[in-house]
C-alpha cells in the first residue's frame, strides 16, 4: 500500500494572523511581509474583509466578488504574488459567522430566530447579528468561497457560522421545516429539563453544522486539490450545545483542527492550564491530521493590549507541542512587548524544526475528556469563549465535572506526570493499552460499549483510577442503578449524598501501610460531599471523620465512608474515590492530593521525572522512534498575577528511553548537558528554566 500523500499543512506550521483590517484602503504590503519575516511565520491568515464597524458589510469586500456592493481595492490580488516571494503561505480568514445589523436587515430570511420569536442580535457588541446556516445564507456563503477560491491562494479559515442553542436558537422557518422532516415532529422548547427533545435539538444543531461544512468543504475542494480548508472549533471543556461544535464529527471531511486553547480572558494565570489541556486534546481528535492551537496576544477584552512576554512565551510553547501555534496580533499592538515574545517562541520553533516534525507522544497516562458529560451532566460550567455573549457560567450543582477535570489536570503537573488527554471515541476506538494508567475525572456519563472497553483495559493489567459519579449515568444522561464501572470499582452505588461536610477530615484506614502509607499524618482536609457507596470486593485505604459541628474540636471520629478504595481486577487495578476528589483540590488545592495521586498512579507511569521544583512545570514527552531521539517539553506554569515569570533553577530531569543516549542538549539554553546513566536512566540537570524548554536526549 503507497504512503498518504503529504500536503503542505502536514509541515509545522508558524501561524500569523495579522488584523491589519483598518489598514485596508491603504493596506501596507511590505510591511505585513516583513512582520511575517520578523516573527518567523510560513503561514499568515489574510484578513481581507474590514470587519471592524460591527462584522461583515457587503461593500467592505477587499478581493473582487460578485456579491460586493462596492468596488474596492484588490488587496488580496495584490498581496499573494508578495506572499510566495517571501515563501509564505496564505490562508484566507473568512468571516462568517459577524455581521452588522444593517447587513443581516437586507436578508429578514437569513436570520437567526429565538425560542422567544426574536432576532439573535448582540455577539460582540451593540452593532451585530448573525445568519442561520439551514437558510439560504448557506448558498450566498459558498458562491462567497468560490469567489475567494478562485486566488491562487493556499486555503481557507472558516471563522463560522456557528449554531446558537445556548441563546435558544434557532427557530426561524428554516430550521423549524428541516427540524421536522427529519423527526416527524414539531421543534420543541429548548429546555434541558426535557432530556429526550435537547438531545434532540442537540443532535439537529450539531448535524447542521457538519452538512454545512461538507457542503463549503466541496466548493474548497473543487477550486484545486492543493487548498486546504479547517474551521474553528470546539475547545477543550466547551459542550456541543454551546455552539454546535463536535470536532470529531467536523474533522473528517476538514484539512486540520484548529480552536482557541491560548485565548485568554484577563491574565494568563487566570486558566494557565487551559492552552497545555487543548495541545493534549486537539491532538488526539485531529486523528492523524495537523491540528492548531491559536493563541491571541489580547489581555481580552481589550484586544489593543497584548499579554507579557512571558505570558505569550508560555502560551504559544505550550501551543506547539504535538500541534501548530497560530497568533493573533491586532494592529494597534503590534509594538506591545507580547509579539516580542512571540517572536522569539516563532524564532525558536524555526531554528528546530526537525524536533518538531513527526512526534508522537510518549505520555503513559491518559486523562479522559468526556464530552457526553460535558453535553449532559448538571454540573457543568460553561468556560469564557471570544464572542461577547459567551460569559462563563458557573454551574450550582453537587459534582461538576469541569472543576473535576481540570482538578485532575493541575494535580498531574503540579506531581510532574507527563500525560495525554483522550476522549470517549478514543476509550472505543484507540489503543488503551498504551497507558500504564487511564484517569475519569468525574467523567459522569458513558456508554455501555466505552465501560466495556475500559472494563477490558483493566482486566489486561491496566491501571484506572476514576472519582465521584464516574459511569454513573449513560451517554445520553440518564442515571443508572449503580455505576457501570461497578466491577472495576469493587463498590456499587446506594444513591445516597452525604451531608454537606463543611470542615471534615480523611483518615488513612491503616497507618504505616497501604497506599498512603508516606503521609506524615493520618489525616487530611476531605471534600464537601461523598457518595454513599456499599464496598463489595473493595479495599479501604481511607475513610471521612463523622460529621463535625465545629472545625475547632478536640476529636474527629472516623465513619464507615471509604473516601479511596482499590480493587483488583484480573490482571490489573481500580482507585476510586466516592467523593469530589478533583473537585475539591480545583476548589481548596491540599497540597497532599497531588502527591496521592502520584503515587496510585506509579512510578512506571511516569515517562519522565523532574525533581527539585517548586513549580508548576507542565511536562511532555515526545519521540521521533525511528531517529531514536526523545524529547522533553517543559513549560514553566509559575506566572505572577501581573504575568511575571518565576524562573525555576537546578533542575532534576531523568528518563528511561527505549533506545541508547549519547548526547543531551537543552535548545532553548543552546547547550550540551552532561549526563549519566543508572540502571537504564538517563538523569540530567537544567541549571535555569525561565518560560519553556526542550532538552533532546538521541542516539
Amino acid at each position: 500500500m503507497s504512503a498518504k500523500k503529504q500536503k503542505w499543512i502536514d509541515q509545522p506550521l508558524r501561524i500569523l494572523d495579522l488584523v491589519f483590517t483598518p489598514r485596508l484602503d491603504d493596506y501596507p504590503m511590505e510591511e505585513v511581509i516583513a512582520v511575517c519575516k520578523k516573527m518567523h511565520a510560513n503561514v499568515i491568515h489574510f484578513h481581507c474583509q474590514y470587519n471592524m464597524r460591527g462584522g461583515f458589510r457587503d461593500d467592505e469586500m477587499y478581493f473582487k466578488s460578485r456579491l460586493s456592493s462596492k468596488d474596492n481595492r484588490d488587496v488580496l490580488g495584490e498581496f499573494l504574488p508578495l506572499a510566495k516571494k517571501a515563501n509564505i503561505r496564505t490562508i484566507v480568514y473568512m468571516n462568517l459567522h459577524w455581521f452588522t445589523k444593517s447587513f443581516v436587515e437586507q436578508n429578514p430570511d437569513w436570520w437567526v430566530v429565538l425560542d422567544s420569536g426574536e432576532r439573535l442580535d448582540h455577539l460582540y457588541g451593540d452593532d451585530d447579528s448573525s445568519l442561520c446556516i439551514n437558510s439560504p445564507f448557506r448558498d450566498w456563503s459558498f458562491t462567497l468561497l468560490e469567489d475567494v477560491c478562485s486566488y491562487p491562494i493556499d486555503g481557507v479559515f472558516f471563522d463560522g457560522p456557528i449554531s446558537f442553542m445556548r441563546r435558544q436558537a434557532c427557530y426561524c422557518p428554516h430550521c423549524r421545516d428541516l427540524f421536522e422532516q427529519q423527526h416527524q415532529k414539531e421543534m420543541p422548547a429548548p429546555e434541558q429539563s426535557n432530556r429526550a427533545d435537547y438531545a434532540l435539538l442537540r443532535e439537529f444543531a450539531v448535524a447542521s453544522m457538519v452538512r454545512y461544512y461538507h457542503d463549503a468543504m466541496q466548493v474548497v475542494r473543487k477550486s484545486g486539490s492543493d487548498l486546504v480548508g479547517y474551521g474553528n472549533y470546539a475547545n477543550v471543556a466547551e459542550p456541543d450545545w454551546a455552539a454546535g461544535r463536535v470536532n470529531r464529527r467536523l474533522i473528517p471531511t476538514m484539512d486540520a483542527l484548529l480552536a482557541e486553547g491560548g485565548f485568554m480572558h484577563g491574565r494568563a494565570s487566570n486558566a494557565v492550564y487551559k492552552t497545555g489541556a487543548s495541545s493534549r486534546l486537539y491532538e488526539t481528535q485531529a486523528a492523524g491530521k495537523p491540528s492548531i492551537n491559536a493563541v491571541s496576544m489580547a489581555f481580552s477584552p481589550w484586544r489593543w493590549v497584548s499579554l507579557t512576554s512571558s505570558e505569550t512565551q508560555v502560551l504559544l510553547s505550550a501551543a506547539s507541542v504535538g500541534v501548530n501555534p497560530y497568533y493573533a496580533i491586532y494592529l494597534q499592538g503590534i509594538d506591545m512587548p507580547g509579539i516580542e515574545g512571540a517572536a522569539e517562541v516563532y524564532g525558536f520553533l524555526e531554528k528546530n524544526e526537525k524536533y518538531y516534525k513527526q512526534t508522537e507522544s510518549g505520555a503513559k497516562v491518559a486523562l479522559l475528556q468526556s464530552a457526553q458529560t460535558l453535553n449532559c451532566y448538571s454540573g457543568v460550567d460553561i468556560p469564557w469563549a471570544d464572542l461577547g455573549y459567551q460569559d462563563e457560567q458557573q454551574a450550582q450543582s453537587v459534582g461538576n465535572y469541569s472543576r473535576s477535570f481540570y482538578g485532575f489536570t493541575e494535580m498531574m503537573v503540579r506531581a510532574g506526570i507527563p500525560f495525554d488527554i483522550v476522549d470517549e471515541t478514543y476509550l472505543t476506538e484507540g489503543d488503551l493499552a498504551r497507558y500504564e494508567a487511564v484517569v475519569l475525572a468525574n467523567a459522569a456519563c458513558l456508554s455501555d460499549a466505552q465501560c466495556t472497553a475500559l472494563v477490558g483495559y483493566v482486566r489486561n493489567g491496566g491501571k484506572l483510577i476514576a472519582d465521584f459519579e464516574s459511569s454513573h449515568y449513560d451517554e445520553l444522561g440518564s442515571r443508572r442503578d449503580d455505576f457501570a464501572l461497578a466491577e472495576l470499582f469493587g463498590a456499587s452505588s446506594e444513591n445516597t449524598l452525604s451531608e454537606h461536610r463543611r470542615w471534615d477530615y480523611g483518615f488513612v484506614k491503616d497507618s504505616g501501610a497501604g497506599q498512603l502509607s508516606w503521609m506524615e499524618t493520618e489525616y487530611f482536609p476531605a471534600p464537601r460531599r461523598n457518595l454513599q457507596v456499599k464496598v463489595e470486593t473493595a479495599k479501604v485505604h481511607a475513610v471521612f471523620s463523622n460529621s463535625l459541628i465545629s472545625n475547632i474540636i478536640g476529636v474527629a471520629e472516623r465513619s464507615d465512608d471509604p473516601f479511596l478504595i482499590e480493587n483488583r481486577v484480573g490482571e490489573g487495578v481500580c482507585y476510586f474515590f466516592p467523593t469530589m476528589f478533583g473537585e475539591f483540590f480545583e476548589e481548596i488545592h491540599p497540597e497532599m492530593y497531588p502527591r496521592m495521586l502520584s503515587e496510585l498512579l506509579g512510578k512506571s507511569a511516569r515517562a519522565a521525572r523532574l525533581s527539585g521544583v517548586p513549580h508548576q512545570v507542565d511536562i511532555h514527552v515526545r519521540k521521533q522512534v525511528n531517529k531514536k531521539r526523545t524529547m522533553i517539553h517543559l513549560v514553566n506554569l509559575e506566572l505572577s498575577g501581573t504575568g511575571d515569570i518565576l524562573p525555576a533553577r537546578n533542575l532534576k530531569l531523568s528518563l528511561k528511553p527505549d533506545h541508547k543516549v549519547r548526547k543531551v542538549r537543552a535548545l532553548r539554553a543552546g547547550k550540551k548537558l552532561n549526563f549519566e546513566v543508572e540502571k537504564g536512566e538517563v538523569r540530567v540537570t537544567l541549571q535555569e528554566l525561565r518560560e519553556f524548554e526542550v532538552v533532546v536526549f538521541e542516539a
